[in-house]
């Protein structure tokens, strides 16, 4: 027989390999995508085939393939991009549809009979989109094909498509070598994806949240809200302890009726994504707000993790409009009205913590410390503090912002804090903050009778060592009677409550007398690791260090190289110590701006960001302290900076004109300013930033982000490097609807998802971003990081650095460029830090914010103080060790993206689009 051929138009196509595949001993097919339609047709047919043998292509980039076979959680990262292609085609609807097909899918793979090998793009962006198959035969027969189709509905019955056959072993034979060919160079399917096949042959989505309640008790289970979220179909998931810190928060809601944590996470391992997630689950199991508190410079950040990672929308309460803003920062209500702030149109509401620190108890503060909220979270809840005066002893006086926290909280059912460093300078700081947490929640400290310990600061110097234990047995145990800790907690607390008939709920234990003999001596031998391991404030904070994952094998150590270094071929003449010369200009300019800080700041002292922001802008260029200064002569106005680049100290209240002496300043800086921008002189920083890109081949090699502070200095190198490299598009990463690509002269508008997905597919190399913009910014395809200016607290390069040094990244080491000028406040700090401790980044995670606070007064008083600041960081080390913070990481009962029961997308966003 001759060559056969099939058209659609002719005649159905579904028969002609069904037909040829009844008892076959092996099919060998190259099929298209990776798909739940894969072989959807002839589904049937196969159960009487021995062997069958599947290459596709799943769009998998090599660089995806490369981590799989280098990262041990590489394989669990393909799964995550071949599952993530699949959802983003496929809904609910699809489920209900064709769950049939799911569960033959899942059938012939579990089965071992069906093998399926996903082929990459080759090294030239070409995938595997050929269609073509062998169908062989005990008896040696082989019946080969080629043609346009895939063995799916869509294909056969929709669609115009052509197949030509063959029995010719010559034409088998030639087919053969194109699928082994293609055999070799895949990835074999994970086992993950198979589970996920299972799980979507059974999904069934709950007919509304009040169905969902009632079949679980009154509860919503968390795996029901999050399986189906848009951070599944993006490529990524919930690592495992966000899932558990999530499910933390569930089950103590189950117990107490109220959820109550701290979240002290190292930067970079999704804080804000595991606080987010326990906030959509727990806003569902009662029909009550959800208020968000965070610093200015973050509140686009959450709004934008909420609609990305978890698809829900949230709106932000803009302090200057005084109105609530949507995702494109547009008006979801009246401007002007700051009575709304206590009136959000949708469930969760974000509000700047300059709100409560310069608000007013009669005005917008005072409207939100009066209502009940379902969820409170507090973002960089340390900046909530107490003083003590300056010798300590004192009654603490709570700032406004632990003073409101406490209010709230009192009110409130849920309350999460989350903050990388608890503990700033003292250990009372973190009590502090744990009395905020037990506010209406004797769970978390106890009550203040019944010799409740834990009430007390006192008690903190237990776990500091500067208090020795108890001794005396009833005293012992009066540290674990008020509040008593679940059974879940120790065996010993289990026979506590078993013995006493204890309701999970109480929380007031038995007297040390009427604990069993058993039970007293058991927690006698056992008090020790007990007062270590089980003490309320462990109970109440949780924190994971990236080490401590790294070691547990979920996250893959990426060593950091930190640049400039000697050996990198730079002109010792851009440098004065680390430091990047400028001329006399730049110098005249940076004087006259430390002035009029020094005078601005003596004058009007509740001034915030303003007292400073000079001096920080012209730190990061010349170009972005220009237009500073002549923003500040024209009138000294929140309005001259973006909302998001306003610090946490917020907008002055009293908008004052500068006088005749700051004015003469601001002028002197204008001039030098615009003499060093409109000069025909590189800047040193972006001629170090070229020579990395060239001589140090980190373009071709690495690809790079380029970070600031601020966006016009963001604007200024994209503008460098599209000049140095006309035909390499450069993407701005910016906040809001700021975002462009530019490649020479021409620029283009574009989402900010646009660009993380050309940068994950490699079209885009150069990226800068402003930090503003940055959070959950996942670059791992990206293995350098400029930091063009240094934020007066180093602690936040560790935010920076994490966007590269991600879960994901294939590289060993990735390269970090640290760029400030010579003699300026980030010179002085970077070349104390890094002359006492050698690597900078060995010490940026234990840096407090209030160092930054003690920086500004140096340097508006004594810069040599700025000089000193090194010899105070290890003495400013949290003096709790890490065993005193809960480790809870792992997710073994949590396996979420395989549940069968989830909540409609649409059921969701209507609850969430609800108001107060």
């Amino acid at each position: 027989m001759g060559i056969e051929r099939f058209s659609s138009r002719r005649q159905a196509l579904g028969p002609v390999l069904a037909e040829r595949l009844d008892h076959a001993s092996r099919y060998l097919r190259i099929a298209g995508y990776f798909r739940s339609s894969l072989l959807e047709v002839v589904g049937e047919a196969l159960d009487t085939v021995g062997e069958v043998r599947v290459v596709c292509n799943g769009d998998l980039d090599p660089y995806d393939v490369k981590v799989a076979k280098a990262a041990r959680d590489g394989h669990e990262a393909l799964a995550r991009t071949l599952v993530s292609s699949w959802q983003s085609t496929e809904d609910g609807l699809d489920l209900l549809l064709s769950r049939e097909r799911y569960r033959r899918l899942h059938d012939l793979l579990a089965s071992g009979r069906m093998k399926v090998r996903v082929v990459p793009r080759d090294s030239d962006n070409v995938f595997v989109h050929g269609k073509a198959g062998v169908i062989e035969h005990a008896d040696g027969r082989a019946y080969s094909f080629v043609g346009s189709v895939n063995d799916s509905a869509s294909a056969f019955r929709h669609a115009y498509e052509i197949l030509w056959g063959d029995e010719d072993p010559a034409a088998a034979e030639w087919v053969r070598d194109e699928f082994e060919h293609f055999w070799q160079q895949g990835i074999d399917l994970p086992d993950a994806v198979v589970k996920h096949v299972a799980a979507m042959a059974s999904r069934m989505e709950y007919r509304s949240i009040e169905d969902a309640r009632e079949a679980n008790n009154g509860n919503v289970p968390a795996e029901a809200v999050l399986a189906d979220r848009p951070i599944y179909k993006g490529g990524q998931i919930l690592r495992s302890w966000q899932k558990r810190f999530v499910q933390t928060c569930v089950d103590d809601y189950r117990l107490h009726g109220k959820a109550r944590y701290l979240i002290a996470d190292d930067v970079g391992l999704g804080k804000t994504l595991s606080m987010a997630a326990a906030a959509l689950v727990l806003s569902l199991l009662e029909d009550k707000p959800v208020l968000v508190l965070a610093p200015a410079t973050l509140i686009w950040q959450w709004q934008e993790e909420l609609e990305d990672k978890l698809g829900i929308p949230s709106a932000v309460w803009s302090t200057t409009k005084k109105c609530w803003l949507d995702g494109e920062r547009r008006p979801l209500t009246q401007r002007g009205d700051p009575s709304l702030v206590a009136k959000c149109p949708w469930r969760i509401g974000i509000v700047s913590t300059g709100l409560i620190v310069n608000g007013d108890d009669a005005a917008e503060r005072g409207a939100l410390a009066k209502k009940s909220f379902g969820v409170i979270i507090l973002d960089e809840a340390h900046k909530a503090r107490a003083s003590r005066g300056m010798n300590g002893r004192e009654a603490p006086r709570p700032n406004n912002l632990l003073d409101f926290l406490r209010k709230v909280a009192a009110k409130a059912t849920n309350v999460i804090l989350g903050t990388a460093t608890p503990i700033q300078l003292d250990a009372v700081e973190l009590w502090d903050l744990l009395v905020g947490l037990t506010q209406g929640a004797p769970q978390v400290l106890g009550t203040p009778f019944d010799g409740g310990e834990w009430v007390r600061e006192e008690s903190i110097r237990l776990l500091t060592g500067e208090r020795p234990w108890p001794q005396h047995e009833t005293s012992r145990w009066g540290l674990f009677r008020n509040p008593l800790p679940p059974a879940t907690e120790d065996p010993v607390f289990r026979d506590v409550r078993n013995s006493a008939r204890l309701d999970g709920k109480v929380v007031l234990g038995p007297r040390f007398d009427e604990l069993d003999r058993d039970v007293r001596d058991d927690f006698l031998r056992e008090f020790t690791g007990l007062a270590e391991r089980h003490n309320p404030i462990v109970r109440r904070v949780v924190r994971r260090t990236r080490p401590m994952l790294e070691e547990r094998g979920l996250l893959k150590r990426i060593g950091v190289i930190a640049h400039p270094r000697a050996d990198d071929g730079l002109p010792p003449a851009l440098f004065d110590g680390q430091g990047l010369v400028m001329g006399l200009a730049f110098t005249a300019a940076y004087e006259a701006a430390e002035s009029f800080s020094r005078l601005y700041a003596s004058r009007q002292p509740g001034a915030g960001f303003l007292k400073t922001i000079l001096l920080r802008r012209i730190g990061s260029s010349a170009r972005a302290g220009l237009e500073t200064a002549r923003h500040l002569l024209g009138r000294i106005d929140a309005s001259a900076v973006p909302e998001d680049e306003i610090g946490d100290e917020g907008v002055p209240t009293d908008n004052a004109s500068p006088d005749s002496q700051e004015i003469q300043l601001l002028h002197e800086v204008e001039r030098n300013l615009a003499a060093v921008v409109d000069g025909v002189d590189v800047d040193p920083k972006v001629q170090v930033v070229l020579h990395y890109l060239r001589e140090g081949r980190w373009l071709e090699e690495n690809g790079a982000i380029i970070f600031s502070q601020y966006r016009t200095t963001a604007e200024w190198v994209l503008e460098a490097l599209c000049a140095a490299f006309p035909d390499e598009p450069v993407a701005l990463y910016a906040g809001g609807s700021a975002s462009f690509v530019q490649r020479g002269s021409e620029r283009r508008t574009a989402a900010r998802e646009q660009i993380k997905a050309s940068i994950q597919n490699g079209d885009i190399r150069l990226v800068c971003a402003t930090d503003a913009a940055c959070e959950g910014l996942n670059l791992q395809r990206l293995g350098a990081q400029v930091n063009i200016d240094l934020p007066w607290n180093p602690s936040r390069l560790e935010q920076r650095k994490g966007r590269v040094q991600r879960i994901g990244q294939v590289r060993d080491n990735v390269h970090v460029l640290n760029l400030r000028y010579a003699g300026t406040v980030e010179d002085d700090v970077y070349a104390a830090l890094s002359h006492r401790f050698g690597d900078i980044f060995s010490v940026l995670g234990q840096l407090p914010d209030a160092f930054e606070d003690q920086w500004i007064d140096a340097v508006l008083r004594d810069r040599q103080a700025v000089r000193n600041f090194s010899q105070r960081v290890e003495k400013a080390r949290p003096p709790m060790e890490l065993r005193y913070m809960r480790d809870v990481a792992d997710d073994r009962g949590l396996d979420w993206e395989y549940t069968e029961r989830v909540l409609s997308s649409r059921d969701l966003d209507e609850w969430m689009r609800q108001g107060w």
